[in-house]
């Protein structure tokens, strides 16, 4: 993207649950960089579950997931960067910013309606 899209679009893309899961895991103090280990992570916080319960097959789904939709799609947005030759994900200044000011948003008013912008 040549202009960043305004600070509105990255809040609208954060009202994605999967989105901000992917994003306050890679805010954690010690983040999964590898694009394997955030499926993983991704897909125990989704489905409530440990690393160990999760099976082969959701974990590819959840890999899947990311590698072809979400990730690309945070990055276009400026939240994270994602190269795609070294399968390495990190959380961008801009990503924790609208982390938090979504988190804020939700939190002054928990009983809006959230659309999902995708």
């Amino acid at each position: 993207m040549s202009t960043p899209p305004p600070h509105a679009d990255r809040l609208a893309l954060l009202s994605d649950p999967t989105r901000r899961r992917i994003c306050a895991i890679l805010s954690s103090p010690d983040p999964p960089v590898s694009e394997r280990d955030l499926a993983v992570e991704l897909a125990t916080r989704c489905l409530d579950a440990t690393a160990a319960d999760v099976t082969d097959r959701q974990r590819r789904r959840y890999r899947v997931q990311l590698r072809h939709h979400q990730l690309p799609k945070l990055a276009d947005y400026g939240l994270l960067v994602y190269d795609q030759s070294t399968g390495t994900v990190s959380l961008t200044t801009v990503g924790a910013e609208a982390l938090a000011a979504h988190t804020a948003a939700r939190q002054a008013n928990p009983t809006a309606a959230t659309v999902s912008s995708d």
